[in-house]
């Protein structure tokens, strides 16, 4: 990007070289200084007229590119008319009186005093159509570059000639007179035309300045021949006719073949490089593509030679490993490995580089991984050799399968719970059923041998029993279903109301009304949530508090308390109950527990379904033990965003 704002701002300098220079010449012409003159005559040789039309001219590339192009637009105007005229004087032999309008000339330094030269004016005409062209059409055009490139070969023929002394400016031919401040001023604007944004039509700016210097030198080549044949009689006379041929014509020759075979060799290079160029973007992009697939994907990417040190990450093996590329750059592979892997790994290679056995290479294998903070992972592996000829490197993807192994795990442990839930549902159905049938084959015979309804009423009593643990089991079976099943959206639940309603409505399972309940919830608190499973977790708590609580104990007691913390709800109910045997807290939160079973009638499947509805919520539930009791604490994200 620095680079195009560089080439960007070059017609801004090379518009300011020539109206600096054209300046110059035009404060001298206005100041006439008569001993300056006739000592350095050179300082004038660039008329007044002409340094005008330079200082317009480079004003106008300075601001073409600016807001004020119009500007621009409307000094390249006011040049090439100027040029126009001047160029019509030459060809109709008329003046115009156009030399002498602002400045009448003090020194004589052509012919005609104070005349632009016919080469100049036409060389300003294709400067400033090239800046005309560009601003109408907002872009760079190949009719800039061909008028650009004229004027370049124009200027350095005519400055090379200077600077080689090879004639006077005068003597020089016609195309090429101009004195050395105007072809400096020329080299600067066709040079800022040139170089700016050539790859708008598919040019290298190396290409550019190759090309110019093939052509201006085949100019210069073409300039030679034609001055050597004006000077026909002098190389006569030097270098005389002889038996092998002509001298000059020798020469001519020699000269000629040269600048072609130049002109081929620079064509050539022109050729290869921009081949090569072609090569290298191609190859660059290529490049690219294949980094932006590597880098973005969620697979690792590692690159190792043969001796085991990395050679590349991709940043999916970062958030893998935890390292930082630099922290794995130049390390051996085996700092990513647990043992026994990290101890095997250079055997493993030093084996397969000697027998060419394969253990991963080509087949791939599950693995474990080491991350930076020392804990292992399981990651699918697969390598792949390539053979450079100099030199054997490996790929490997590496794929982080934590979540897959975890999601195998769960539904093992889901298949599990189905078959223990299938087994323990069809005892618990059977059971009930299988005592009412048998209870009411006792009432048939009881009613066959004339019992009285007084003697019916305790049998009647065990199959209302029994039908009603069959009922309040089918209701946990469908409760659970529920659970697992239903979606609903999120409200906003009032705790408060939500726990004294619970505690009024369960209340009557304690027939004696004995226990005392304490309630600790501030009025205002409130969570986002599903309401149907939040509501399941409360009434788990409260009615197993109040389902076991010691009917020994003089005071029973539940303790109901919940609280913000941060952005954390955690409700909590603890009870001085009958509590649980040490060592069974493992079994807790399983299906079919019974920790009570002659105290209280329950399925079993309470606190299995407390657990699922908290984690289906988001949260976690916990057991604590006390001295006397059980206290159950259940935390959940209290559904706001931070």
């Amino acid at each position: 990007m620095q680079t195009e704002v560089t080439w960007e701002r070059l017609g801004l300098w090379t518009g300011c070289i020539s109206a600096f220079l054209g300046a110059i010449v035009a404060v001298l012409w206005l100041a006439q200084p008569q001993a300056l003159a006739t000592q350095t005559p050179m300082l004038f040789a660039m008329q007044f007229n002409t340094g005008l039309c330079f200082v317009l001219t480079g004003v106008s590339l300075a601001t073409m590119q600016s807001p004020h192009q119009r500007w621009s637009l409307v000094l390249s105007t006011i040049v090439i008319a100027f040029a126009i005229a001047a160029l019509i004087q030459h060809l109709t032999a008329k003046d115009l009186g156009i030399d002498r309008m602002i400045v009448t000339p003090f020194f004589q330094s052509s012919v005609t005093p104070g005349r632009m030269a016919a080469n100049t004016a036409l060389c300003l005409i294709l400067v400033n159509i090239s800046i005309l062209l560009t601003g109408w059409l907002g872009r760079n055009s190949h009719i800039r570059l061909a008028f650009a490139g004229l004027v370049f070969m124009i200027a350095a023929s005519a400055l090379i000639g200077h600077l080689l002394n090879a004639t006077t400016n005068h003597d020089w031919l016609p195309l090429a007179r101009m004195s050395p401040q105007t072809a400096v001023c020329f080299l600067a604007l066709s040079t800022g035309l040139i170089f700016s944004r050539p790859e708008q039509l598919g040019y290298q700016r190396t290409t550019m300045g190759a090309l110019l210097a093939a052509t201006t030198y085949l100019l210069l080549v073409l300039l030679t021949y034609l001055e050597f044949a004006r000077q026909e009689v002098l190389f006569t006379e030097e270098l005389p006719a002889t038996e092998n041929g002509n001298a000059r014509s020798t020469l001519l020759a020699i000269l000629l073949f040269s600048g072609i075979i130049y002109a081929l060799l620079i064509l050539y290079a022109l050729r290869t490089a921009q081949r090569q160029r072609n090569v290298a973007r191609q190859l660059a992009e290529s490049q690219q593509r294949l980094s932006a697939i590597i880098d973005t994907a969620v697979d690792g990417f590692i690159t190792i030679d043969d001796r085991g040190m990395i050679l590349s990450v991709n940043p999916a093996c970062e958030a893998i490993f935890g390292y930082q590329a630099a922290e794995m750059l130049s390390q051996n592979v085996k700092m990513l490995m647990p043992q026994p892997y990290r101890r095997e790994h250079d055997q493993y290679i030093a084996n397969y580089n000697s027998t060419g056995y394969a253990k991963i290479i080509g087949i791939g294998r599950e693995v474990q991984g080491r991350r930076k903070d020392g804990s292992t992972f399981p990651l699918d592996l697969s390598v792949a050799k390539v053979n450079l000829g100099h030199q054997t490197l490996y790929s490997g993807i590496v794929r982080d399968i934590s979540d897959r192994k975890r999601y195998e795990r769960e539904i093992l442990e889901a298949n599990a719970e189905l078959e223990e839930f299938s087994y323990r549902t069809s005892h618990d159905l059977r059971s009930p059923i299988a005592s009412s049938i048998g209870m009411i084959s006792i009432v048939q015979d009881m009613i066959s041998d004339g019992a009285s309804p007084e003697d019916l009423k305790p049998v009647l009593a065990r199959i209302d029993t029994s039908f009603r643990k069959l009922d309040g089991l089918i209701q946990n079976i469908i409760l659970l279903t529920r659970v697992r099943v239903l979606e609903e959206p999120e409200t906003l639940i009032p705790i408060a109301r939500s726990v004294h309603d619970t505690v009024e409505r369960l209340r009557y399972m304690d027939t004696e009304q004995k226990t005392e309940i304490h309630i600790d919830v501030p009025p205002a608190l409130a969570i986002h949530k599903k309401a149907s499973r939040f509501q399941i977790i409360v009434d788990n708590l409260v009615s197993n508090a109040l389902k076991y609580r010691d009917p020994d104990e003089a005071r029973p007691k539940i303790s109901i308390i919940a609280r913000q913390e941060g952005h954390t709800f955690v409700l909590s109910v603890a009870d001085n109950g009958l509590g649980i045997q040490p060592g069974d807290e493992k079994h807790l939160f399983q299906m079919f527990r019974r920790f009570h079973p002659h105290h209280a009638y329950g399925s079993g499947l309470g606190l299995y379904i407390l657990k699922k509805s908290a984690e289906h919520l988001g949260g976690t539930v916990s057991f604590h033990r006390r001295q006397k009791g059980s206290q159950f604490i259940v935390t959940e994200p209290d559904g706001r965003n931070p």
